[in-house]
């Protein structure tokens, strides 16, 4: 499943489930069994899957405001009977979809014996409710020129199509304040409940450990574990391009200590820098891929552009052989290089939904009330910046658990361009029950793209009480560094 590239890039997703406002639920949540129609189910999981709707109250605290929809898959493990504590993994973004991937869930378990629970978060996927489905379209075509132009015009059209879709929600009957992480772990709270579990382990990635560290400080005495994979740093944070630049600098002195790849480009540090002097100076014209054609049928990828490009290239391990050779060329003026990355990285960016996102970030943080960047770097650019303060109050901030009461296992990549592994070990803190592993030339999300990595959650998860073994993370694969081409 391949997640979080173009990161920020705000891009239309499709309409999930909408119905009416319910009337308020009952104190017993209760789990509705659907039709499992979702992509790639084959006869050998077909069985293992049980799809559903679990309404939740809109306002926790004033549930006759009526009900959204959750949809829910459970995975049944394929060691029957399984345990008592399933795994419930927590996607990030906010935005993300989930249960569309059940399929490849199923046939990556977590943990053997013990049950999957997917839930899309309200407002992604096939969860309700969908905010703007009419002024979705807009916000994609606002958002690409900032990256492509940096211009305060293109920043005011953005703030003005966000705008819409706030009008087009509220006009919609729904409230915007309930959104925000802590309301999403009260949801995942409620689907627990509906599933008549006493006890869970929790995968948390990205954005999603965000709400399992939330759900801890809340429900202590459901979790029976909690894997924090790839978190993203709460408030205070520094500014994106800042733990981006840390990211690509951690990457390039990788390639300087490996002897392939420092022989067949020395210096790759000087040639990126090299690089965007040269953009500055002479924008490089690029055939647009079929999905940016909108905007002409060359695209300038200016320095800005260049260094978002290869932040989002970073998320993803794959990218990393060939991305040494994809500055080479840049560097050298060829073009043609870029015209598959910037199709594969729109691809993978449409699966967000960028009003879910927008509902949750603007809620969720503070300093998204502050002035938007100057211009210059993309990645401040795309940020919430300028754009929450019109959007909603802002609500309680996520939480940390405190005092030790549940197991906790911190994954975090050397190349992480969301979090440094630094930031990751102060944001769990210490305690006798947390274990923090670093993985070196992995980035965003550690166990999709580490067998180690997902060799050591699935141990943690089956004995919580034990330290992990982590001699594979010295013994992993160095990076397949590609020649030039």
């Amino acid at each position: 499943m391949r997640k979080h590239l173009l990161v920020g890039v705000i891009l239309l997703t499709w309409v999930p489930w909408c119905t009416p406002a319910a009337a308020a639920p009952d104190a017993t949540p209760t789990f509705e069994q659907t039709n499992c129609d979702l992509p790639g189910i084959g006869s050998d999981i077909a069985d293992r899957l049980l799809c559903g709707t679990i309404r939740v109250p809109r306002n926790h605290a004033r549930p006759v405001a009526g009900t959204f929809g959750l949809a829910v898959v459970v995975v049944k493990s394929e060691m029957q009977p399984s345990h008592s504590d399933p795994v419930v993994y927590i996607s990030g973004g906010p935005g993300e979809p989930l249960t569309i991937y059940a399929a490849y869930q199923a046939r990556k378990p977590y943990a053997p014996s013990r049950n999957l629970i997917l839930v899309d978060q309200r407002g992604t996927g096939r969860s309700e409710p969908s905010l703007c489905p009419d002024a979705s379209r807009s916000l994609l075509d606002a958002a690409l020129p900032v990256i492509l132009q940096d211009s305060l015009d293109a920043q005011a059209r953005r703030h003005a199509a966000y705008m819409t879709c706030r009008d087009e929600a509220k006009a919609r009957g729904i409230d915007l304040g309930d959104f925000g992480t802590r309301i999403t772990a009260e949801d995942f709270d409620w689907v627990r409940r509906a599933l008549k579990v006493e006890r869970w382990n929790v995968y948390g990635e990205s954005y999603g450990a965000t709400v399992a560290m939330t759900l801890a400080a809340l429900h202590p005495e459901t979790v029976r574990s909690m894997v924090l994979d790839s978190m993203q740093p709460p408030d205070p944070v520094p500014r994106s391009s800042t733990i981006v630049a840390d990211a690509r600098n951690a990457f390039f002195t990788v390639c300087a200590r490996d002897p392939a790849c420092s022989a067949a480009y020395p210096d790759l540090a000087e040639t990126y820098r090299q690089t965007l002097l040269r953009l500055d100076q002479r924008p490089l014209a690029v055939k647009a891929p079929r999905q940016l054609r909108q905007f002409g049928d060359e695209l300038r990828v200016t320095a800005p552009v260049f260094e978002f490009i290869v932040a989002q290239l970073l998320y993803d391990p794959t990218a990393y052989p060939t991305l040494p050779r994809l500055i080479r060329s840049v560097h050298d003026g060829a073009s043609d290089s870029l015209v598959p990355v910037l199709a594969s990285l729109h691809a993978a960016a449409a699966t967000r939904n960028p009003a879910t996102h927008a509902a949750v970030e603007c809620r969720d943080r503070a300093h998204f009330r502050n002035p938007p960047a100057a211009p210059g770097n993309v990645s401040d650019r795309l940020q919430l910046n300028g754009i929450c303060g019109d959007w909603s109050v802002l609500g309680p901030p996520p939480l940390l658990p405190r005092g030790g009461r549940v197991p906790t296992l911190v994954l975090t990549g050397q190349l992480d361009p969301v979090i440094r592994p630094d930031m990751a070990r102060n944001t769990a803190g210490s305690n006798g029950a947390l274990h923090v592993v670093e993985f070196p030339g992995v980035g965003h999300n550690v166990r999709h793209f580490s067998t180690c990595g997902e060799r050591i959650a699935a141990a943690f998860i089956v004995d919580p009480n034990r330290a992990p073994d982590t001699a594979c993370v010295d013994q992993g694969p160095s990076i397949p560094f590609a020649p030039p081409g």
